[in-house]
């Protein structure tokens, strides 16, 4: 009896002990999963954004074939998809496409065959159908023919055949890129390095390693030249590098729109072209959705050095850009000494780090002038800009401004870490000049300012007016201008009149300042943190007018056409 009951004595124990480890792993748990929110608390708001981003986008404002016929005559002859139709008026043949193009002719969808195309007395090409331009590309493919001196001429709409489903896949013919070295080309990841003084980020050093020769047939060379008509239903699905309608050229593409498309590759991915090592000029992007892993542009994926992208615009906010790393709404990867001039982007970008309106990463002696970015969202984990994510370029003349959509929302440019209207990371040799930012700016961290989010180089004749959210979590490098002006970085002549809503502590311009900050000045009400005290810069509305006219005539002018809700505009607005 007395060994049961000492047996059962020692299961009672058993059971016990039992019952504590159960609850100490319960209890261990709980805090665990309280301490892994409240830390990851931040990350919630950008993740949100991302999944509310793709409910924002507007989509395509379609038109009926009885709208269409009410607006342009003529009698509808044939249905040929549910967007398109044969149309007849006046004796002419014309297609129309419920986007509302109406293109002459009874344009054909592509069989998936090639024709060879006519050539005038100059050796040049004209192409009136997608089977024609199936040949310039097989051309490329096959490496006979780069097209070097040869100007082809697009004579009216191409359709490629291909159209969203409403479950949003696509279906219809495939598009090969014009492009013949896909698996030969060396594929090498750019190096990242640390070298910061603060210690505290990873900078990307510039990735030389796509080595091009003009030996190479295996590209397009030529000039390209949309003549102001467009390339619709291209469907491009494939694991592969540089994807796009050319792969990789050397040459011109020019005055050309891509419309209604959808692009997947893997890294260098773009509507126009997947590489570009020449220029892309005057094109446009409508109802364009472009994705991939790393490198993805609106318009490229990657521009090499010296490339040039010209007057490109997305003029509406029903494309988007959809990638990881390395991602913007003109090109995602730029080089050194190329150019971004005059373009405008409305793509909604989404991505983790290196995520820009325009670009993506931008490199040294590289320019981004005359630029705009309109997206109602640019949205990204770290290093995330509305011009661009991470920059060591000349940025000039450019500014981010909010796109208000048909939702109401006026969000611009959103991230976890390094969050800039104009830049995310202004790096080494970056100069961001004459540029302003009025779009909203929310981050999920830290080093978060209405111009840059971290600045290791210079930043000048800048202002912004527009909000700055940090209200949701604990950072404390935030600023109107600027997140965290780096030792030896200069901020000037700049001004704040955005509100910054912050949990913490806000600074009027630079929320952490290791550089040098002159003459610069910020409205005194625009910080909603109460435990944070004017400083010197901060002004009245009168006396921040008054002395940014006085001291700044040389960068700005006043608001004469109330722009800027009557504080001072930069000269070149």
């Amino acid at each position: 009896m007395r060994t049961g009951r000492r047996e059962l004595g020692n299961s009672k124990k058993i059971n016990i002990t039992k019952v504590l480890i159960v609850i100490v792993l319960m209890i261990l748990v709980v805090v665990g999963i309280y301490f892994l929110v409240k830390k990851k608390g931040c990350e919630t708001e950008t993740v949100d954004n991302s999944k509310k981003m793709v409910e924002e986008i507007s989509e395509e404002k379609n038109k009926s074939i009885e709208e269409i016929v009410a607006e342009f005559g003529g009698e509808v002859k044939e249905e040929i998809k549910s967007d398109t139709y044969y149309i007849t008026k006046d004796g002419k043949d014309y297609t129309a496409y419920s986007d509302g193009e109406i293109a002459e002719g009874n344009i054909a969808l592509w069989s998936g065959t090639s024709k060879e195309p006519p050539k005038d007395e100059a050796g040049n090409i004209n192409i009136y159908t997608a089977e024609e331009l199936k040949w310039i590309a097989d051309q490329v493919i096959n490496g006979e023919k780069n097209f070097s001196g040869v100007t082809i001429t697009l004579r009216n709409t191409i359709d490629l055949g291909a159209r969203k489903n409403e479950d949003g896949s696509w279906s219809g013919p495939t598009w090969t890129p014009i492009v013949g070295f896909l698996d030969e080309l060396p594929k090498k990841e750019g190096d990242e390095n640390s070298n910061n003084s603060e210690g505290d980020t990873e900078i990307p050093i510039e990735d030389d390693s796509v080595e091009v020769t003009q030996e190479n047939l295996k590209r397009f060379a030529g000039v390209f030249n949309g003549n102001g008509n467009s390339i619709r239903g291209m469907y491009i699905e494939s694991d592969k590098r540089y994807q796009g309608l050319f792969g990789y050229q050397s040459g011109t593409i020019q005055d050309l729109t891509i419309k209604s498309s959808s692009i997947k590759g893997e890294t260098g991915v773009g509507a126009i072209v997947g590489l570009n090592a020449g220029a892309i000029v005057e094109c446009k992007l409508q109802n364009v959705e472009v994705k991939g892993k790393e490198k993805i542009g609106g318009f490229a994926g990657i521009s090499m050095a010296n490339s040039n992208i010209e007057n490109c615009i997305v003029n509406d906010n029903s494309c988007i850009v959809n990638g990881e790393k390395y991602v913007a709404g003109i090109a995602g990867y730029v080089n050194n000494n190329a150019t971004i001039i005059g373009s405008s982007n409305k793509v909604n970008v989404l991505g983790k780090d290196y995520v820009g309106g325009i670009a993506g990463i931008i490199f040294y002696g590289s320019t981004i002038k005359n630029c705009s970015n309109l997206s109602i969202n640019v949205v990204g984990d770290n290093y995330v800009g509305g011009i661009a994510g991470y920059s060591g370029a000349q940025i000039e003349n450019s500014y981010n401004q909010d796109n208000q959509s048909s939702t109401g929302v006026v969000k611009s440019v959103s991230g976890k870490n390094y969050v800039g209207g104009i830049a995310g990371l202004n790096y080494l040799t970056g100069n961001i000049t004459n540029s302003y930012n009025m779009g909203v700016i929310e981050t999920g961290e830290d080093n978060c300012g209405g111009i840059v989010g971290l600045n290791n180089a210079s930043v000048s004749n800048c202002y912004n007016s527009g909000v700055i959210n940090a209200s949701n979590c604990d950072g404390i490098k935030i600023g109107g201008i600027c997140g965290q002006n780096i030792s030896e970085s200069f901020i000037n002549t700049s001004y704040n009149i955005g509100t910054i809503k912050a949990k913490k502590t806000a600074e009027g311009i630079v929320g952490a300042d290791f550089g040098t900050t002159s003459n610069c000045f910020y409205l005194n009400t625009s910080i909603t943190v109460s435990n944070t005290e004017n400083k010197e810069g901060a002004k009245t509305e009168s006396e921040l007018k008054s002395v940014i006219l006085e001291n700044l005539s040389d960068a700005y002018k006043e608001d004469i056409e109330n722009k800027n809700n009557g504080y001072p505009v930069l000269l070149w607005q």
